[in-house]
């Protein structure tokens, strides 16, 4: 090769050469899909929804889209958003309701049923842990078979109707300003704050 070819070459630079374009184009399709799949994963870009199915957490239109609203506090709750996790057990909280509708709002994994904390057993032997629980709502206290009748309500929407064992021990919790204590007769819900 002579000189003068030599210099026209390298007088072009890396973007006028076909590697160079190829490797340019290359990396801007990959920055370009990188933001995409960003976009996509975050939820700005509804990527192959096309707006006619509902999703797993949506209602009919007009229903009520926050828990509580236009619905009893016992009702079933809404179900989890698609994407939202809960609240982690270690800092949830929970709701002591009274059967004269007062409340105590105390740390979730102190609350104790049964004696015991962390679960909920009920009389057909299937024992839960409260970490997957929404709510309990107690219909009837039975002393003479240390049990309740009621609702319990999991995170996940799922309903139970057996009757939860209660060995007749009172409901308790721990607060910030100490221990809290419920008799079974006064008790009617716990509500998990996730």
């Amino acid at each position: 090769m002579d000189e003068t070819a030599k210099g026209e070459q390298g007088d072009k630079g890396f973007w006028h050469t076909a590697p160079g374009l190829i490797t340019a184009v290359a990396a801007l399709i990959t920055a370009l899909g990188g933001i995409l799949g960003i976009l996509v994963q975050s939820g700005v870009i509804d990527w192959g929804n096309d707006g006619q199915q509902l999703s797993a957490t949506q209602g009919p239109a007009g229903a009520a889209d926050s828990e509580g609203e236009n619905r009893p506090e016992d009702a079933k709750p809404v179900p989890e958003q698609a994407g939202t996790s809960p609240v982690p057990w270690d800092r949830a909280d929970a709701d002591l309701v009274r059967r004269d509708g007062t409340s105590t709002t105390v740390k979730a994994s102190t609350v104790a049923l049964a004696c015991t904390t962390g679960s909920l057993q009920f009389e057909n032997g299937q024992q839960i842990s409260l970490e997957n629980v929404r709510s309990i709502r107690f219909d009837a206290i039975y002393m003479d078979s240390a049990s309740a009748d009621g609702l319990v309500t999991l995170l996940d929407g799922q309903e139970l109707t057996d009757p939860i064992y209660t060995w007749n021990c009172p409901v308790w919790a721990q607060n910030k300003l100490g221990r809290v204590q419920i008799e079974l007769g006064d008790i009617r819900l716990v509500k998990f704050n996730r």
